[in-house]
């Protein structure tokens, strides 16, 4: 035994080392041989106390039950001297020593919480049935002074308001949730009931009931209730509170009154339970799930038919918790914003107008420019002055047209007036074609663009342009940010559910608390170490919104002096009923590729 005694005295958990004899009359004897420090410090007694003496005395709530045998067996009870739920595992060493491990269920510092917090509390297991209760408690059921361990409900107030309370027992652990809150009635006056479950093993193994005194509280709620009542009715938007299961607690007078609903209608229910919140029910689950999860509030337009019209809400979910920080609802508040719409119509018209008007002129420049160069060629090779001049106005011309084509895209994009196209196309091909067009000029500012793909051919779905200048932008900036000479890599990886883009640098990097931003619009990452490129912010901010019409996501990973990488992942899906598309959309012994990546590059000096 010594031999054991320094092992299990650095164990944390609590062991006894018995002997174990079974007695004529059929009953079980455990004298305790050994304790380590844990159990000392549980059970609150010190060793004298527990050396020699029989573990079944001690806690003569296990002494029908524990049996030896070659298993490890485990018993849960509650102790009431310790109030406190103890799970006990049997292990048979031979056959006359035993191992008890001891574990508290409920740690202490809880217990004392609750003992100290509240007045009036009470311990329940699994069976509904009472083990313990403050005095208090006691007092209130109508039990004072007498023992309630092994009562329910029934036995101790009247049978239909017992039977209430079992079930509400019931329904609380089959929820298996840590904690509820609730006000319920007894005895003629209100209070918080506040339970506790008590786990062991990931199991509910017992209930812990408090009950808080809420006199003078009720009164604060119905005046916040009152003021609210007076907000929620006499604003315009829709107001509406549900529980974690979608149903509906309370709602404003301007929500019933656009929808043509009444409060028995609504209360109670969920969505899919209104038949004229039917057709939202999908959406609208969806997303209170997402707001449930995430515990974070979600904001999102919406199209909502009121009355036979169409129209386009701003919804905005908040989550809502109790004072002990768990979710408890959602408060979800409905605003028409169809106005918006309109405005949003007549700002895409002004930009569109605009893009005309500036797309005019940039032309005619590009026009004049081409006619000098043909015109003036002997010249131009003559005149180098002239013809830098010359070069100048072209490439900040094409600056300037990748800007307006930005600006334009981007406002079409909030307006959701951007047009989704995919096609079926070998992206292999599609992507080696892009890269090695790139690799001459990438070369030029000695860089060494490198194409590697797992597979040789993959046909999916996708815009074809949309995705260009997704992978244009992601290669622009590479050739921006990577000191010469440097390495850039495309790399292609069909992973099945996706097929995966990834643009890999050598460059200068981007900072980590600069990464969260990188998205956003007019957000650029400064660098004042160089100055070889410039930028408007506009430029990722419309690659995401490039992605995600399609489908796809984009992740970056980035480090600064070593480099970054973007990976765009792509669903892999056929269009159904479409041929193959092979070299349909881009004749790359054209000038037209060359052309796109001169303006998408147009930003770069050489």
């Amino acid at each position: 035994m010594n031999e054991y005694k320094k092992i299990f005295e650095k164990m944390p958990m609590a062991i006894i080392y018995a002997k174990y004899e079974k007695l004529t009359n059929g009953s079980l004897k455990m004298s305790i041989e050994y304790v380590n420090n844990k159990v000392l410090s549980i059970l609150d007694l010190n060793s004298e106390e527990l050396i020699n003496k029989d573990f079944l005395n001690i806690f003569p709530e296990f002494k029908n039950d524990i049996v030896i045998s070659e298993e490890n067996l485990t018993y849960i009870k509650y102790i009431k001297k310790l109030m406190n739920f103890i799970k006990i595992t049997v292990q048979k060493v031979d056959d006359k020593n035993v191992l008890l491990y001891l574990e508290e269920c409920i740690l202490k510092e809880i217990y004392n919480y609750i003992k100290n917090t509240y007045e009036f509390f009470f311990v329940k297991d699994i069976n509904n049935r009472y083990v313990d209760g403050s005095d208090l408690f006691k007092k209130l059921s109508g039990y004072n002074g007498k023992d309630i361990n092994g009562l329910t409900d029934v036995d101790l107030y009247e049978r239909d308001i017992g039977n209430l309370y079992i079930k509400s027992s019931e329904d609380f652990i089959k929820e298996n949730r840590p904690y509820s809150k609730k006000i319920c009635k007894l005895n003629d006056n209100v209070y918080f009931l506040h339970r506790y479950a008590v786990y062991c093993d990931n199991k509910i193994i017992g209930i812990i009931g408090a009950f808080e005194n809420v006199i003078g509280k009720l009164e604060e709620v119905a005046k916040e209730n009152m003021l609210l009542r007076v907000l929620n009715n006499n604003i315009p938007y829709h107001i509406v509170c549900k529980d974690t299961n979608g149903i509906y607690l309370d709602c404003n007078n301007s929500f019933l009154k656009d929808l043509n609903l009444t409060r028995e209608e609504v209360i109670g229910k969920d969505a899919s339970s209104i038949d004229k919140l039917m057709d939202i029910h999908e959406n609208t689950l969806e997303s209170d799930l997402e707001v449930i999860n995430n515990k974070k509030r979600k904001v999102y337009i919406e199209q909502v038919t009121i009355k036979d019209k169409v129209k386009m809400f701003e919804i905005i979910k908040e989550p809502f918790f109790d004072s002990y920080g768990n979710l408890v609802g959602i408060i979800v508040i409905g605003r028409d914003v169809s106005h918006r719409t309109e405005m949003e119509r007549l700002r895409l018209e002004f930009f569109a107008n605009l893009s005309h008007e500036l797309r005019t002129p940039l032309n005619l420049i590009f026009s004049s420019l081409q006619t000098l160069e043909l015109l003036e060629k002997d010249l131009l090779e003559k005149n180098i002055r002239f013809k830098n001049y010359i070069e100048i106005i072209n490439q900040n011309s094409k600056r300037l047209l990748r800007l307006v084509n930005n600006l334009i895209d981007s406002t079409k994009f909030d307006c959701g007036f951007y047009k989704y196209n995919p096609k079926n196309q070998d992206i292999v091909c599609f992507m080696e074609n892009i890269a090695m067009s790139v690799a001459e000029f990438a070369k030029q500012n000695d860089i060494n663009l490198i194409f590697d793909t797992n597979v040789e051919e993959k046909v999916i779905a996708f815009d074809l342009e949309k995705l260009e200048r997704t992978i244009l932008n992601l290669l622009s900036n590479s050739i921006k940010y990577t000191n010469s000479p440097g390495k850039i890599e495309v790399i292609l990886n069909d992973c099945g559910d996706t097929f995966n883009i990834t643009v890999k640098d050598n460059g200068i990097g981007i900072p980590m608390d600069k990464l969260p931003v990188i998205f956003d619009r007019f957000k650029q990452v400064e660098n004042r170490l160089r100055k070889r490129s410039e930028g408007s912010g506009i430029g990722l901010s419309l690659v995401k919104d490039l992605v995600k019409i399609q489908g796809a996501t984009i992740k970056v990973k980035s480090e600064v002096g070593v480099g970054s990488e973007f990976t765009v992942k792509l669903p892999c899906k056929v269009l159904k009923g479409e041929d193959y598309v092979n070299k349909t959309y881009c004749d790359y012994s054209s000038n037209e590729l060359v052309t796109r990546i001169n303006i998408e590059f147009s930003d770069i000096y050489i």
